[in-house]
């Protein structure tokens, strides 16, 4: 009210109103009058658009979307008619909580503990203590699917492997050689998990894993501000800062990539099954992009070198 004028015996004041509401506010209104004794009365009159003036955003959200949007607005508002990216933010956030708490075992009770949240809401609701939580149960449940899934990807319950497709290494001696022409199903081989280099190779699988996704929603992002620019008409922000900035992504780390997939597609290992080519290093040959001005010929993924 202290942002109101005071106009004899009136009271003027400015606000925003979202068009699918305004019908339903000027019946409030009219019934308002109408209960009201005094009298007194209360219209609305359409202001001319003025060019400096920028809307204020609003968001239609559900019992689905609310918590999502939240987590967008933490970090900022979209702005009147941006995109709004709370749409994809429902798939990557519990996607990429997934990829960091991939856990069969723990990624199912979760989602256990959040489906019941779901099922009873209405007899949950009735507890005060309980309501905060029942507001982010659609956001626990989609993490706790994800990580369940990526449990399976890392073959991970509880910190211990499963073997339901067998394994792909078989033991000759005191070393494991992999079996020819033979390719693990799904997931990681649970073989790996008794390895000597179980975590150097595990850190690297998650890192390259991590830093693919990464660069993937790096260079969404930067699409959905082009496409803002676009839309807003900008052409300077589109010309100077999107181009620029797609261009760097693609040609620096969509390469990075690239080489990642190669690398994975590449098989190091000789016809009796033993690691016998070297496998280059892919963030030295992104190094050397800078340091030798992308002389890597003594590291091309495109050849084999014995160790």
């Amino acid at each position: 009210m202290n942002k109101c004028l005071v106009r004899g015996n009136f009271i003027d004041g400015e606000v925003w109103i979202p068009a699918l509401k305004f019908d339903e506010i000027q019946t409030e209104l009219k019934g308002i009058t109408l209960r009201n004794e005094s009298k007194l009365t209360a219209n609305f009159y359409d202001i001319v658009d003025e060019e400096d003036v920028n809307p204020p955003t609003f968001i239609k959200t559900n019992d689905f979307t609310w918590s999502f949007q939240q987590i967008v607005d933490t970090y900022g508002i979209p702005r009147y008619r941006e995109i709004n990216p709370t749409l994809f933010n429902i798939v990557t956030f519990p996607f990429l909580f997934g990829v960091m708490f991939g856990d069969i075992g723990h990624g199912l009770l979760l989602f256990l503990g959040s489906l019941y949240m779901v099922l009873n809401q209405n007899e949950l609701s009735k507890n005060a203590s309980l309501k905060p939580l029942l507001k982010v149960k659609w956001l626990f449940l989609m993490m706790g699917f994800f990580a369940f899934y990526v449990g399976w990807i890392y073959n991970d319950f509880l910190s211990i492997p499963i073997g339901i497709f067998g394994t792909c290494w078989k033991n000759e001696g005191h070393e494991a050689v992999r079996i020819p022409d033979c390719t693990y199903p799904f997931g990681i081989d649970p073989k790996w998990y008794v390895a000597s280099n179980e975590l150097t190779f595990f850190n690297s699988f998650k890192m390259k894993f991590a830093v693919i996704i990464g660069v993937m929603q790096m260079m969404f992002g930067i699409c959905l501000r082009g496409m803002n620019s676009l839309y807003f008409g900008h052409k300077i922000d589109f010309v100077f800062e999107f181009i620029p900035q797609i261009v760097f992504m693609t040609l620096l780390f969509g390469y990075m990539n690239v080489m990642i997939f190669i690398k994975w597609a590449t098989d190091y290992y000789g016809a009796d099954g033993h690691n016998t080519y070297r496998a280059p290093s892919v963030i030295t040959m992104l190094m050397q992009i800078f340091l030798k001005m992308g002389d890597v010929v003594s590291l091309n993924l495109y050849n084999k070198y014995y160790n």
